[in-house]
């Protein structure tokens, strides 16, 4: 919040915070323009700032702030523009960080690549599909990155956009659960392919969880798979990766409340593949 002085029609004195401060041969506490009235912040011109408008991402947009100006009926505004950086160049950091971090990614298993170079050391078909996936991820990211348009298409290359549906989708896995095409029945559930959601096994009483859906691990998120208006399947990959493929699902999962919570639906710039998944043991 931001106070000034104005006097004859023009600002004389700023304070963005509070502060002792002389005006005209009066001394002012540091607390005076919290605890004055109305009338006495009149009395000596002081009027409160209106600021116009928000500043945009810093990163894709230089934000500038008007200076003061004194309007007709005597109020302060400001108003803040934005003008958008060049495109070209945001493009080129952005796939330069993409690449330093799909670098960062495959850098903990070169030596297994060095390793077979050298001696004709095999290494895993874990470890060979990590790498894959994570090559595949930077490739798919470029290709996002150069598509972009404008830097507002680019800004939403890395985020989360919210699904269609907020609300928890709750199934009992018994009737819900089809352990042949390995689908979820959820009818008008709303999800979409590749958006993120949140697997609870809800639980029995107070503390103690359910037993999860075969496959599944209770308190895990999963990307969607191969919807249907009715179904959802779940893979641990998102398309981007190149390796998607549904979960295999299993009996055995108890109560009769589980739920799936959407956590948006990820840009490109937020997807890498993760070594910790069981089909990259190894890796």
């Amino acid at each position: 919040m931001a106070w000034v002085i104005v006097k004859d029609g023009a600002v004389v004195r700023e304070f963005n915070r509070p502060t002792a401060f002389t005006y005209e041969g009066f001394q002012y506490p540091r607390n005076w323009i919290q605890n004055a009235t109305d009338a006495e912040k009149s009395a000596i011109g002081l009027v409160e700032v209106t600021i116009s408008g928000n500043p945009k991402d810093s990163e894709y947009y230089d934000n500038i702030l008007s200076a003061n100006k004194v309007e007709s009926d005597g109020s302060v505004t400001r108003t803040w523009s934005s003008t958008a950086k060049t495109l070209s160049d945001l493009q080129t950091i952005k796939i330069l960080s993409a690449k330093e971090n799909a670098k960062s990614q495959l850098d903990p298993t070169d030596w297994y690549v060095v390793r077979k170079s050298e001696v004709g050391t095999a290494f895993s078909d874990e470890i060979s599909a990590y790498r894959t996936a994570v090559r595949t991820c930077y490739g798919n990211l470029k290709t996002a990155i150069n598509a972009a348009s404008d830097v507002d298409e680019l800004a939403a290359v890395y985020e989360f956009s919210s699904g269609a549906s907020q609300d928890a989708k709750t199934v009992n896995p018994s009737s819900a659960v089809n352990t042949t095409s390995n689908a979820i029945t959820s009818n008008g559930h709303g999800f979409v392919d590749d958006e993120l959601v949140y697997y609870d096994a809800g639980r029995i009483g107070d503390d103690k969880a359910n037993t999860a859906i075969g496959g599944l691990s209770n308190g895990k998120s999963y990307y969607v798979f191969g919807k249907t208006t009715n179904t959802f399947k779940l893979s641990e990959s998102h398309s981007s990766c190149g390796d998607a493929a549904a979960i295999s699902l299993s009996s055995g999962a108890t109560g009769t409340n589980h739920t799936f919570v959407s956590q948006g639906i990820p840009g490109k710039g937020q997807v890498w593949p993760n070594p910790e998944m069981s089909k990259y043991d190894g890796a």
